[in-house]
């Protein structure tokens, strides 16, 4: 069962459209298909609506679609196929679905949950329903499945059971009908069925859809075309787009508005017909349509007809009154030129010249008629009408078709344009510029242009002598000709001049203009120089257009050709009956709080938390193509520059209360959002409990330092003591140290005078010992001496005489016992030099004996009874013996032992 319905409402703050409009009737209107795969593989769609808001809602097999223009959401809900679908709102849906109905609401994230209304759900019954549409109908809910019609009312359910077996149900014009299976067609009164008619008995009916057209009520059949209700009577419709009906199998319909009509097949995709049955559109496969299988139409308020199919879901821009021939099936190429002459319409392309009659061009057909002409295989860059013979720029060269016959004029360059002068025709070539000169009704190639060379793909008449030339890749020529077509002057703009990719000739009433991808640029004759123009060329209004094309075709006074891809594109111009107010709504998607590791989104009223302090804001004008968005944030703050894209980052923001003000930029005009209004919370270092935490941390730090002084005044004392104590201690130690060192020094001096006193004693003693020994060996002998002469008397002359020589004897006599005397009193210290030096005879010891004790040379030659010269004599031989080196101390080293 497939059932539709059409119904019309007025948006308060929406998108309104008024048609008084004929359709482009030539070509496909702009047309954008959407594979599954981009809503996310939710299978076939069923059902589709618009909320006033301007979003697009799907009934698909997989649940709930929303589309808004730019992004494709998907929202799970009862278990069975989602069929059909009503909007209340932005905010309420019903739909119904496989053994389930419910309703569809918002919550605070902005996202759609689902709640099932079916009451008999979870009950095992016989009867297996699917509600393949849901009607809004004086302020209540009608679900709608085979067997039964369920009105919501007050969230009460009442249950209309069906004739026989519904087939489909309808709104039409503030009335809602079914369709019987076998009883024919009723329509609702006070929750009662009305038989309207009865179905003929010859005939199987299976209404797809109603409208009304004058007094009639058209019925819209599966199979059997279009059929008429009036005075009672009903009565098919004899026309072509009901035969056409009959074979494509109608499965479902809409109705645009009150001049148009669609109509969905299941076998040669859609038709678009006017009320009295011409068709306008006949769109397929072969004309851009991923499927010919038609299950669900919608248009919507924004003048967008929505298709459901088979595979995909497509949109036709129905207000658009550019149209599209696109070369699906590789039938004439990508188109460069067209020209009407005779109502023939010749198309030049990459692959040759084509005809078709310009009736035929009207897309009524179920493919586009074009023949290629013998002989003009090849690109075909330009056309020219000219003296009724139409001129034709190849690639090959120049050709001229006279009575449906190709004729070659010149073959030695490709012509890229063909411009009448005078009594001249110019050709801009592959390389340079060629003149023809006509004679006698006959034109043949002259000369080629001197001066100017390269590949000239425009060539421009500014007034009688003066001549542009656009060369791509090198820049602009303006030539001035003589009367022989010889260039006297050129004027080199490179293309360095002129910002932006392919510059482009063209002339109107202001002069000579070049136009770029970025800039206008205008001639100024008095300077001879190129003035850039502040506005940015716009973009392009045709889709596809081929890079480097900023100028249109004129055909006839109401169409323009333009070259795109693949194909070529018209625009209508007579569309003086056109009237269309819209007004947009420009509505907040959707906000975003994210941080490095985390994301949540924002519903009204929440206050965020400071660590996600980066928003991410979506606006859009659902649906609405070429819109331009800007904000700014707080009132205070200048407004952004105006961007295509609709989502706004704002990154470490400071917390408290912010306003975000968002407008967007629709043909001129500006349109505003409401403000949203929305608040960050202070960082948890500035909440309400930080600040207690603070104060208490307060407290604890007042506490805390009243008790820290007493501490550190305690530990100061201490401190103090202890430094009192250490330096005490310190003083102690110098005081020590001063008396050690006084101690030392007198214990030094004591030392030095027991040394002098030894010293001297020594000599005493020695001298003593020296004097005691000769007084008592001299007296001895005298003794004996004098004992002898008291005998011999006689003798005493001889005894004194050797008396007297005694006494000089003893005096050189070696006085031993001094000897032993000293060897007694140094005996360690001889002990220790014999160690070292073995070799010292005891007269070296003696002698270092003395030097030890202090004794110097006059001194030691005194106690020897020797010369002083003789000491110094002794000294020195004592050195070597010791081994000492002339800088060592003998004093000193005597010392050390």
């Amino acid at each position: 069962m497939k059932t539709r319905f059409t119904y019309f409402l007025v948006f308060a703050f929406g998108t309104l459209i008024s048609f008084a409009q004929n359709l482009p009737e030539k070509g496909v209107p702009l047309l954008q298909n959407f594979t599954p795969v981009q809503y996310q593989n939710r299978g076939k769609v069923w059902d589709i609506n618009t909320a006033e808001n301007g979003i697009v809602y799907m009934a698909a097999d997989k649940g709930l679609l929303e589309y808004d223009g730019k992004i494709w959401n998907s929202f799970k809900g009862s278990k069975g196929f989602t069929r059909s679908l009503f909007i209340v709102n932005d905010s309420l849906i019903y739909t119904g679905s496989d053994l389930d109905f419910g309703v569809w609401k918002k919550n605070k994230y902005h996202d759609f949950e689902y709640s099932s209304l079916y009451p008999f759900q979870k009950d095992v019954t016989e009867v297996y329903e699917e509600f393949w549409n849901v009607h809004y109908f004086e302020g209540d809910v009608f679900f709608v499945s085979f067997q039964n019609i369920y009105v919501y009312k007050n969230e009460q359910l009442t249950k209309i059971t069906a004739p026989y077996k519904f087939t489909g149900s309808f709104s039409v014009d503030g009335k809602l009908y079914f369709a019987d299976e076998k009883y024919g067609l009723f329509m609702l009164e006070s929750y009662t069925l009305k038989q309207v008619f009865e179905y003929p008995d010859d005939v199987v009916f299976e209404i797809e859809g109603i409208y009304h057209h004058n007094e009639n009520i058209v019925i819209v059949t599966k199979d059997n075309g279009l059929y008429a209700y009036l005075s009672g009577e009903l009565s098919p419709l004899k026309n072509g787009l009901s035969e056409n009906l009959k074979i494509a199998k109608v499965f479902s319909f809409e109705q645009i508005n009150d001049s148009y009509l669609s109509f969905g097949t299941v076998l040669k995709g859609l038709f678009v017909s006017d009320l009295n049955g011409k068709i306008i559109h006949h769109i397929n496969k072969h004309k851009g349509l991923p499927n010919s299988t038609i299950l669900s139409l919608h248009y919507s308020p924004s003048g967008k007809l929505w298709l459901g199919m088979d595979y995909g879901v497509s949109s036709l821009d129905l207000t658009n009154n550019i149209t599209y021939f696109y070369d699906y099936g590789g039938d004439f190429g990508t188109g460069y030129t067209a020209l009407i002459k005779d109502d023939i319409f010749y198309l030049g392309t990459n692959q040759g010249l084509y005809r078709s009659r310009w009736i035929d061009l009207n897309n009524d057909a179920e493919i586009s008629r074009f023949q290629l002409v013998p002989g003009s295989e090849g690109q075909v860059w330009t056309l020219e009408n000219i003296d009724d013979n139409l001129f034709i720029g190849h690639d090959r060269g120049l050709f001229v078709l006279k009575d449906n016959t190709i004729r070659e004029m010149n073959t030695h360059d490709g012509i890229w344009t063909i411009l009448p002068y005078n009594n001249f025709l110019l050709t801009g070539n592959y390389n340079g510029i060629s003149i023809f000169k006509k004679d006698n009704n006959n034109w043949s190639f002259l000369k080629k242009m001197d001066l100017i060379y390269g590949s000239c793909n425009q060539l421009i008449i500014e007034n009688d002598n003066t001549l542009w030339v656009n060369i791509p890749n090198f820049g602009v020529i303006r030539a001035i000709l003589d009367e022989n077509l010889y260039p006297n002057e050129r004027f080199i703009f490179s293309e360095d001049t002129f910002e932006g990719n392919n510059p482009y000739l063209t002339k109107n009433e202001e002069g000579i203009k070049v136009n770029t991808d970025k800039f206008r640029y205008t001639f100024n004759a008095a300077e001879n120089k190129f003035i850039r123009s502040t506005e940015i060329t716009n973009q392009s209004k045709v889709e596809g257009l081929l890079s480097g094309i900023y100028q249109y075709n004129p055909l006839l006074p109401d169409y323009k050709f333009y070259s795109i891809y693949n194909g070529f594109a018209l625009e209508y111009l007579k569309n003086d009956e056109k009237t269309i107010t819209q007004n947009h709504a420009l509505i907040l998607r959707k906000i975003e709080a994210f941080n490095n590791h985390e994301k949540i989104l924002y519903y009204q009223d929440a206050i965020l938390p400071y660590r996600l302090n980066n928003l991410k804001i979506e606006f859009i004008v659902p649906n609405k193509d070429d819109v331009l968005y800007q904000y700014k944030l707080n009132a205070a703050d200048d407004w952004s520059s105006l961007v295509s894209d609709n989502t706004f980052e704002f990154l470490d923001l400071k917390h408290g209360d912010h306003k975000l003000f968002v407008r967007a930029f629709i043909n001129g005009e500006f349109i505003d959002a409401n403000p949203v209004s929305f608040r960050i919370a202070a960082p948890w270092y500035r909440s309400w409990y930080a600040y207690l935490v603070y104060f208490i941390l307060f407290l604890l730090l007042i506490y805390s330092f009243v008790y820290w002084q007493k501490i550190s005044l305690k530990k100061q004392r201490k401190i103090l003591l202890i430094k009192e104590q250490n330096s005490l201690r310190v003083q102690a130690e110098k005081y020590r140290q001063e008396i050690l060192l006084l101690e030392q020094e007198r214990i030094k001096m004591e030392f030095n005078q027991i040394k002098e006193q030894l010293k001297v004693k020594t000599i005493e003693l020695a001298n003593k010992a020296k004097d005691n020994e000769d007084k008592n060996r001299l007296l001895l002998i005298l003794k004996d001496k004098c004992n002898l002469v008291q005998k011999e008397p006689s003798t005493s002359k001889i005894r004194w005489h050797e008396m007297h020589r005694l006494l000089d004897s003893y005096i050189n006599v070696e006085d031993k016992t001094f000897e032993i005397q000293m060897d007694a009193l140094h005996q360690e210290f001889f002990r220790k030099l014999k160690e070292y030096f073995p070799g010292l005879s005891s007269n070296d010891l003696r002698l270092c004996a003395y030097l030890k004790i202090g004794l110097n040379s006059k001194e030691i030659a005194d106690i020897l009874n020797i010369q002083p010269s003789s000491s110094y004599i002794s000294r020195s031989r004592l050195r070597k013996k010791l081994n000492l080196r002339t800088e060592e101390d003998l004093y000193d080293f005597l010392n050390s032992f």
